[in-house]
């Protein structure tokens, strides 16, 4: 299709669809050629785009903009159709120089032309009509995606120049290859430009749909096998020319496109390129020509028939153009051209009126001159002359003749030499049967002269001599009274088969017919004035006998396919013997016996009768079968076919033919003479064997958990495109890793009608959410398995069975074959889980506190979860003990990780666990005491959920050692107080007398010294000591011990 009409033919349908939607809706609405596009870098891009819905102007305006792949959001202005300064810099060079246009297509439809495609031009295009409505309603622009791939595709064919002679043979080859990624189809052809300046001619072309096509010139070579182009691998094609012309002459070359289909179905040719071309000379073969004049001999006698014939020797006689002219003294006679149409001079135009002379091309290198009833004046010299006329190169004709020698022809007065001889087709005739009496003539005049013929018969004693018919020299016959009532219901017949043969048939014959035939032939030789003259005469005889026709006659059936497959035809043929009489017809009923169910049915059923009166009546035919038989029977043969079309298995059975003789009375009246059955014939009708063909390769594949499985069914190949298939998905789930060691399960089956049905193990697995199966072509089908589990893994396979529809329309299972298998290997996620592994020390007072982190840097998946336990290790009289002190589940519940703590977490309990971080757990420990002193360190539990919800262990990892020593808490008054008992009561209880009692004794000190003292200071008049009652400060308790203070002058 040329560029224009495929964009004519785009047009007019989208016309179609804008006048519909236009009714259904006022919105404006602006379509683009759907995408993605698909088009190589340089080559020609279109792009259309149309309005509808639209008000106002009539004409519409578009503006075209672009956007890059890398810059999504940034437009790029490209051409308007109202604006020339519209595009933008990138393309405004190209617009200029007509690069980049826009053509009108109609006053609402307009068509984007890209000369050369860069690059730089793959992106998406927008296609924006200016608002002319006086309101915003509808959609303005629309967008359509365009990808640039680069040029691969290359057409290569080896330089030389070739130089053959006429009549032999050429190949040439060529590789045509491309490395486009895109589903693609290639045309390749093969051009020859005879002349410079000259366009080329089409040799043969493999178009896109690979139908090879010849061009006009070129058909009929294409059809004969001369012309052949032939696909030698997967890029190399070879044209082959046998018997070469001078017309083949000038420059091959091949010439390949490249095809991509769009979304819209159509094809698209995104480039084209030419070899190089190949020089070819053709050398004329030899263009001498001899002749040579033969007749058969050269004395003739007046009235018979000389032939001359002109042969020509020549090569390539059918690419040639002759012409021969025929010389009788000098005189000229008739010339025949390359046209063969004869051109006569003098009186033999008058004699080739008469049939007395014939001038004609007998074959391509023989011409032929026949002169009827030789004459005196026909003896002499005969010589033919033969002229070729051949164009050059120029154009211009040139002309050879060449002359035959001469050959001398004599022609003698005539004589008799008549001989006669009469055959009969059988001398024993049944009653109502036919005699044929053949009478020839042989003479040396026999071809040139008049001859005529008389027949009579004489009865079976041989005496009386009875006139059956004439036949004169002019061909007019006359019958006998006799014979004229029978002759007139046409049972007797006398004619002149040849020109020296005469025949007498007579038809159902009677007993009284038998007896001696006599034929006398008389020779005459035309005279003046019209007139004839007897030459001689000769009578030969023969006897016939005629017996009383028995009705045995024998029927019999046959086919030469008992056996066809579903959809061919098959023949049956009845004969009946002896040969079709007229006089005694034969009626034929084809009868059919069913075969059903493997067991023949018990009677025979009419399927159509031939009548002895010629019609044609049915009988009982199946539904359908009327419109798929045919019949045929001449009406002079006892042959009786019956054909049937696009047999089924409802054809299938025995078939035979009954025949019966009938015999016409004589008040031409019918009666049935006997009847009789042919052999009976079997006919087989058998499925077609299956070509359905599938992907075998085994392949593996290996996912983790969660992800999903997908699994091809390809088909190879299949006995019919018309064929349906059903696709039945298999699966062996094996333990020990063999495909064949596990039943196969269904698992879903996908029927021909599209019909989807789970097999009873998908039920019992509960796989109907995550299984499922689609058809990706009509080669292709998928078995996608959603959410994997470790379950899953093991063996799939498909198995597809191929369906066909028989003539009748019922589905019938043709062939069924499994493909290779798939091995599926379901994992874990790879384990990555780290915990911090540093080993550290920890000192700590005895009643202070301790922390313990556990950090895990590296996890295995990002929904993992964790169950933490520290665990801590003392050494002991039996050995190294280790004890669990605290767990968390990976569920958040305290107490349910991996081990059983001794002290349950609570309110009271010493042990605080926090989580700062999603990946790091910390454990404090309060109220230290000594035997919290040991080996600490965290146990990680990495758990994840399987596709079922259900969650598991994928691994654990153990965390450093932190070795955590616990001291004694430091000395103090109070404590060694309170650390002895004796110490104790020393300290608050013995003083207490003991004070006491110094005190009474201060008190009494001080008594007894008051006399004195005041005797002292009356005596010295200052007192000589101040004593203070001593202060203590008391505590009940040990926690807080008493304060003695002892001043100079007082006690505390």
């Amino acid at each position: 299709m040329s560029f224009s009409a495929r964009t004519m033919g785009m047009y007019a349908r989208l016309t179609a669809w804008m006048l519909f939607a236009g009714v259904c809706s006022a919105k404006r609405l602006v379509m683009v050629q759907p995408g993605p596009l698909v088009r190589t870098e340089g080559s020609h891009a279109t792009i259309w785009c149309n309005v509808t819905g639209y008000r106002g102007a009539l004409v519409q305006d578009f503006e075209w903009s672009m956007y890059l792949p890398s810059a999504p959001e940034r437009e790029i202005r490209v051409v308007s159709t109202a604006q020339e300064d519209y595009a933008y810099a990138a393309y405004a060079t190209r617009v200029a120089s007509g690069d980049v246009y826009v053509e009108r297509l109609a006053p609402d439809s307009v068509m984007l032309h890209i000369s050369r495609l860069q690059a730089r031009d793959q992106g998406l295009f927008e296609c924006y009509t200016p608002n002319t409505d006086g309101e915003f309603l509808g959609s303005y622009s629309a967008r359509t995606n365009l990808t640039v791939i680069p040029d691969t595709l290359s057409v290569t064919s080896p330089s030389q120049a070739l130089s053959r002679v006429e009549g032999d043979s050429l190949q040439l080859n060529c590789e045509v290859s491309r490395q486009t990624l895109q589903h693609t189809h290639l045309s390749v052809g093969w051009y020859l430009r005879a002349e410079p300046g000259t366009p080329p001619l089409d040799l043969l072309t493999l178009s896109r749909d690979f139908v090879l096509r010849a061009g006009t010139p070129y058909k009929q070579r294409f059809a004969s096998g001369d012309l052949r182009l032939d696909k030698m691998g997967s890029t190399a094609y070879r044209l082959t020319i046998h018997r070469l012309q001078p017309a083949d002459q000038g420059l091959l070359y091949c010439e390949a496109s490249e095809w991509i289909q769009d979304p819209d179905h159509s094809w698209y040719s995104m480039t084209r390129k030419q070899s190089e071309k190949t020089p070819l000379k053709v050398q004329p073969a030899d263009r001498d020509f001899n002749i040579q004049l033969s007749t058969v001999r050269r004395a003739y006698t007046t009235g018979e028939a000389l032939e001359l014939r002109c042969a020509i020797d020549a090569q390539n006689i059918l690419e040639r153009y002759f012409s021969v002219s025929w010389v009788f003294s000098s005189s000229p006679v008739a010339m025949v051209g390359p046209n063969a149409v004869p051109l006569l001079a003098g009186d033999y135009v008058q004699r080739e009126a008469t049939g007395q002379l014939t001038v004609r091309k007998e074959s391509q290198a023989v011409y032929l001159l026949r002169l009827q009833n030789l004459r005196p004046e026909d003896a002499g010299k005969y010589i033919c002359r033969v002229t070729e006329r051949e164009r050059t190169l120029t154009g211009d004709f040139i002309d050879r003749s060449k002359r035959s020698r001469n050959v001398q022809v004599t022609v003698q007065p005539p004589r008799s030499n008549l001989t006669v001889s009469l055959i009969s087709n059988s001398t024993d005739i049944e009653e109502s049967g036919t005699i044929q009496l053949t009478c020839e003539a042989q003479s040396i005049s026999s071809k040139v002269a008049g001859l005529s013929v008389t027949w009579r018969r004489l009865d079976k004693k041989g005496g009386t001599e009875q006139h059956i018919a004439a036949l004169d020299q002019e061909g007019v016959v006359r019958l006998s009274p006799a014979y004229s009532d029978r002759a007139a219901y046409g049972e007797i017949r006398a004619e002149r088969t040849d020109i020296d043969t005469f025949s007498l048939s007579i038809y159902n014959v009677l007993p009284s017919d038998e007896g001696q035939y006599e034929c006398e032939v008389t020779e005459w030789l035309p005279g003046p004035n019209s007139t004839w003259d007897s030459v001689g005469e000769q009578t030969a005889a023969t006897h016939v006998m005629v017996r009383d026709k028995e009705p045995s006659f024998f029927v019999f059936a046959s086919s030469r396919t008992p056996s066809v497959t579903y959809g061919d035809s098959f023949d049956l043929q009845c004969i009946v013997k002896p040969q079709h009489d007229p006089r005694m017809p034969t009626a034929v009923t084809w009868r059919f016996q069913p075969q059903l169910d493997g067991l023949p049915d018990a009677a025979f059923r009419d399927l159509m009768t031939f009548s002895y009166d010629g019609m044609l009546r049915w009988g009982e035919v199946a539904p359908g079968l009327g419109t798929r038989i045919t019949v045929e029977h001449a009406a002079s043969s006892s042959n009786f076919r019956l054909s049937v079309n696009r047999a089924s298995p409802r054809e299938a059975g025995t078939y035979l033919c009954s025949a019966q003789l009938w015999r016409r009375n004589y008040n031409h009246t019918w009666s049935m003479v006997t009847e009789k059955n042919s052999n009976l014939l079997g006919i087989n009708v058998l499925k077609p064997v299956s070509k359905l063909t599938l992907q075998q390769t085994n392949q593996t594949v290996v996912l983790v958990e969660d992800g999903r499985i997908q699994i091809n069914c390809s088909i190879v190949a299949q006995t019919s495109l018309e064929a349906q298939h059903a696709v039945l998905w298999y699966t062996r789930r094996s333990r020990t890793g063999g495909a064949g060691e596990a039943q196969a399960e269904l698992l879903l089956k996908v029927d021909q009608e599209s019909a989807l049905t789970y097999g009873a193990f998908a039920e019992e697995e509960c796989l109907q959410s995550r299984v499922q199966a689609e058809r990706l072509s009509s080669q292709v089908h998928r078995l996608t398995l959603h959410r994997a589990e470790l379950a899953d893994s093991g063996y799939y396979f498909c198995v597809v069975e191929e369906w066909l529809s028989d003539p009748s329309g019922a589905w019938y299972l043709l062939g069924r074959e499994a493909s290779g298998f798939t091995k599926v290997l379901v994992t874990q996620p790879e384990v990555h889980l780290q915990v911090m592994e540093a080993d550290s020390n920890v000192t700590v007072e005895e009643a202070g506190s301790i922390r313990l982190g556990c950090s895990i840097p590296s996890q295995s998946s990002r929904d993992s979860r964790f169950s933490v336990s520290w665990y801590v290790s003392r050494a002991m009289h039996e050995g190294m003990t280790e004890d669990c002190i605290f767990s968390i589940g990976h569920d958040a519940v305290f107490g349910n990780g991996n081990c059983s703590p001794a002290e349950v977490p609570g309110p009271d309990s010493r042990l605080r666990f926090e989580r700062p971080s999603s990946d790091h757990y910390s454990l404090s420990v309060q109220q230290v005491q000594p035997s919290d002193r040991g080996n600490y360190s965290c146990l990680v539990e990495e758990w994840l959920q399987n596709p079922r919800g259900v969650w598991y262990r994928l691994t654990t990892s153990r965390s450093g050692i932190t070795v955590v020593t616990v001291l004694p808490p430091a000395s103090t008054l109070m404590s060694v107080v309170c650390s002895s008992n004796s110490l104790f009561y020393f300290v608050f209880f013995y003083p207490f007398p003991v004070f006491g009692l110094l005190f009474i004794t201060i008190l009494l000190v001080r008594y007894k010294s008051r006399g004195t003292s005041k005797n002292q200071e009356a005596k010295n008049g200052a007192p000589l000591l101040w004593i203070k009652e001593p202060h203590i400060n008391y505590s009940p308790t040990c926690l807080d011990p008493p304060t003695l203070g002892l001043q100079a002058g007082c006690v505390e």
